[in-house]
C-alpha cells in the first residue's frame, strides 16, 4: 500500500459510485428505532440544526439547517455507545454520530469527498506553490462535540473531549472481515498502521487521526488515509473488553467503494511513555489547531507535493551543480548539536574491509569466497584514500565516530562514481567484523531517491583474526521498541520500530505531545549487543537516507544523512540523545522464519 499509485479519480466518478451505495453494509441495530432527538453541537462550523427521527432500524428522517431529508442509515452499538452512519441524499456528504445513550453526550463527524492541495511549496511555507492538484477520492472531515436532546433531558455535565489518554498505545486488531493490522498512537494528530497477512503487508503507513475520550471505558479513534487511498476508518474502542466497533468508508486501491460496519477484537501490544506535563490531559484544543483555521483542517503531511519527483538525470544534474559534503555547519534538517564526538582513531592507519562473496552461499552468514575489497589509507582526521578491488586510488572527505568501544563508523563519497555513490563502514577493531553499506542515487522504485545495499565481511588489520563462522547480521531485536531522539534544542522526534522492515518518526509539538508523523521502510543490523545499525530512506518523501548506529547502553546514536534534492547533493552528520519510551510485543505477529 505504501507504494501503491492511487488514481485520484474524478468528482463524477466519486459521486456515481457513492450514489450507488447509499447505506453501509452490515446489520443495523434497532436501538434507536422510534426515537427522536436534536443534536446540539458546538464549534465554529457546527450546523445550526441537525434533528433526527428514526423511523425504524434502517430509515431515518433528519433536518439539516432547515432542509428535511429521508435517508437509509446503519447503526452499530457496543454497550451504551451507538454509531449511526448515513449520507445526505443526492450528495456524497455524510454524517456519522457517536452517541452515549446514558449521558446523551455525542460526537458528530461531518464528511465529504474531495480536496485541492498545493504542489511544489517548501515545508516551511517560504516558497510559493507551483500549482495545485485535485484529489476527489479523499475524504475530508470536521467533528463536533455536543449532546442529544431527546426532549426530556438536559445538557450533560461532561461532553466528549479530545484526549491524550491513548497516546503511546499499540494495538493488534482482528476484524470481523478478516482484516488484521497493528496500530500505534505516537501522536495526537496521527497514527501508524501495519497491515498483516497481505502481500503488501509489513510496511508502516502514517495516517491523520483523531482521538476522543468518551470515558475511561470508551474512546473514539479515527484514521484518514491521507496520501494513500483517502479512506475513512471511524472506531469506538472499549478497553474493559478490548473490543471495537466501527465504520469503513472510502475507496480501495482498485477504486471500488467500501461502506460497511465491522467489529474487531483488540489486544494491547504495549504503551509507550508520552512526555507532556503530568497535568496535561490533552482535552483543551484540537492538536495543531492553530495551523488549521478552515473547515476540515487537520494535519496532513503530503511529502510528494513538497519534494517533487525527479528523473535520474535531473537528480544527477542537481548533484553535479551543488555538493555539500560534511559541511558540519551547513543546512541540514537533521543537523545535530548532540552528535557523537568525531574520532581520530583511524588517522595514520592502513587496513582493508574484505566482504563476503555471493557466488556460493554455503556459509552461515549467506556468503563465501572472495567479494569486494575496500582498501584504506587514512591520512588525516578528515581525509582518506581508498580503492576498490585493487583499482585506482581516490581521495575523499570522511568523518568517523566511535559509537561503542573499539567500533568505528565512518562514511565517505566514492569519488568519480557516475551515480554519486556513498559508502559507510562499520569496522570492529576488537572482533574483526565489518559491515559495508553502499548507497547511491536511485532505488528499486525511484530514479532519484537513495537506494542502498548492506554487505558483511571482515577487517584485515595487523594481527586481528576475525571469526570464521560469524558475521554482523540483520536483526529484529529492535522491532517493537520506541525511543525519543533529541538532536538539538530545536529538533526532536519519536521513533517506533513497528515492523521488521519499517518504522515511523513523529516530531514533537511545543507541549511535548506527538505531532507530525511519517513512516518509511528500513532495516536493522546487529553489530554487537551495544551497537545496532538503523537505516531508513524517506521514500515517497524527500528520498534521503538516514544511517546511524544506536548504542542502547549509552542511549546515544550517531551517523549520517545522505541524498539529493533540488538544492543539490549532501552528505552530513546526525546524532541524538535517546530516551527509551517503552516497547510493544509485536514480533509474534510476523513470520519469524523470514527474519533473523
Amino acid at each position: 500500500m505504501f507504494f501503491t499509485k492511487y488514481n485520484p479519480m474524478t468528482t463524477e466518478e466519486v459521486n456515481k459510485k457513492v450514489d450507488s451505495k447509499r447505506k453501509a453494509d452490515g446489520a443495523s441495530c434497532p436501538c434507536l428505532a422510534g426515537k427522536s432527538f436534536s443534536a446540539k453541537l458546538e464549534g465554529k462550523f457546527a450546523p445550526q440544526q441537525l434533528d433526527y427521527k428514526f423511523i425504524d432500524a434502517d430509515t431515518l428522517e433528519f433536518t439539516e439547517n432547515g432542509t428535511k431529508y429521508t435517508a437509509p442509515y446503519t447503526a452499530i452499538s457496543y454497550g451504551k455507545v451507538v454509531i449511526v452512519t448515513h449520507l445526505v441524499p443526492e450528495t456524497s456528504r455524510g454524517w456519522h454520530l457517536i452517541l452515549d445513550k446514558e449521558t446523551k453526550a455525542i460526537t458528530v463527524f461531518e464528511t465529504w469527498f474531495g480536496i485541492t492541495v498545493p504542489v511544489g511549496m517548501d515545508l516551511m511555507g517560504q516558497r510559493p506553490p507551483q500549482g495545485y492538484r485535485d484529489i476527489p477520492r479523499e475524504i475530508q472531515r470536521e467533528y463536533y462535540f455536543g449532546w442529544a436532546d431527546f426532549g426530556d433531558n438536559e445538557k450533560p455535565a461532561k461532553l466528549h473531549t479530545n484526549t491524550n489518554r491513548l497516546e503511546g498505545r499499540g494495538l493488534h486488531w482482528d476484524f470481523s472481515t478478516g482484516y488484521e493490522i497493528l496500530t500505534f498512537f505516537p501522536s495526537l494528530c496521527s497514527s501508524t498502521v501495519v497491515e498483516l497477512g497481505d502481500a503488501m503487508g509489513g510496511i508502516t503507513m502514517a495516517d491523520g487521526s483523531d482521538y476522543v475520550r468518551i470515558d475511561d471505558e470508551f474512546y473514539i479513534f479515527t484514521r484518514w488515509e491521507v496520501e494513500f487511498g483517502g479512506k475513512m476508518w471511524l472506531e469506538v474502542l472499549n478497553f474493559f473488553d478490548n473490543k471495537a466497533v466501527g465504520v469503513e468508508f472510502g475507496f480501495n486501491a482498485d477504486d471500488t467503494l467500501v461502506y460497511a460496519t465491522h467489529t474487531a477484537e483488540l489486544e494491547i501490544t504495549g504503551d509507550a511513555a508520552h512526555l507532556e506535563g503530568i497535568y496535561d490531559f490533552g482535552n483543551k484544543e484540537r492538536p495543531m489547531a492553530q495551523m488549521m483555521k478552515d473547515k476540515g483542517g487537520r494535519y496532513a503531511y503530503r511529502p510528494m507535493d513538497i519534494d517533487l519527483p525527479m528523473s535520474h538525470e535531473e537528480a544527477l544534474q542537481h548533484a553535479r551543480e551543488s555538493q555539500r559534503i560534511f559541511e558540519v555547519d551547513g543546512p541540514n534538517i537533521m543537523a545535530s548539536s548532540n552528535n557523537l564526538p568525531f574520532s581520530e582513531f583511524l588517522v595514520g592507519k592502513q587496513f582493508k574491509v574484505k566482504l563476503d562473496g555471493e557466488k556460493h552461499a554455503i556459509a552461515p552468514w549467506g556468503g563465501c569466497g572472495s567479494g569486494d575489497v575496500y582498501e584504506y589509507d587514512v591520512t588525516t582526521n578528515r581525509m582518506l584514500r581508498w580503492r576498490l578491488n585493487g583499482g585506482e586510488w581516490h581521495e575523499d572527505k570522511y568523518i568517523c565516530y566511535e559509537p561503542a568501544r573499539d567500533l568505528y563508523f565512518f562514511s565517505h563519497m566514492l569519488g568519480g562514481d557516475p551515480d554519486f555513490a556513498n559508502v559507510t563502514q562499520a569496522v570492529d577493531f576488537s572482533t574483526g567484523l565489518a559491515t559495508t553499506i553502499r548507497a547511491q542515487i536511485g532505488n528499486w522504485h525511484s530514479e532519484w531517491e537513495v537506494g542502498s545495499v548492506a554487505k558483511f565481511g571482515v577487517l584485515e588489520y595487523g594481527d586481528i583474526v576475525p571469526p570464521f563462522a560469524r558475521r554482523h547480521h540483520f536483526t529484529t531485536e529492535l522491532v517493537g521498541k520506541s525511543f525519543s531522539w533529541t538532536y538539538s534544542d530545536m529538533m526532536s522526534s519519536i521513533h517506533v520500530y513497528s515492523s521488521p522492515e519499517s518504522s515511523s518518526w513523529t516530531i514533537f509539538s511545543g507541549d511535548n505531545s506527538g505531532g507530525a508523523t511519517w513512516s518509511s521502510p528500513c532495516y536493522y543490523i546487529k553489530l554487537r549487543d551495544d551497537a545496532y545499525i538503523f537505516e531508513w530512506v524517506e521514500e515517497n518523501c524527500n528520498g534521503m537516507q538516514g544511517l546511524v548506529v544506536i548504542n542502547p547502553r549509552i542511549l546515544h546514536d550517531g551517523g549520517f544523512f545522505f541524498g539529493v534534492g533540488h538544492n543539490g547533493l549532501s552528505l552530513n552528520i546526525t546524532g541524538a540523545y535517546g530516551r527509551e519510551l517503552g516497547s510493544f510485543d509485536i514480533m509474534k505477529y510476523f513470520d519469524k522464519k523470514s527474519h533473523f
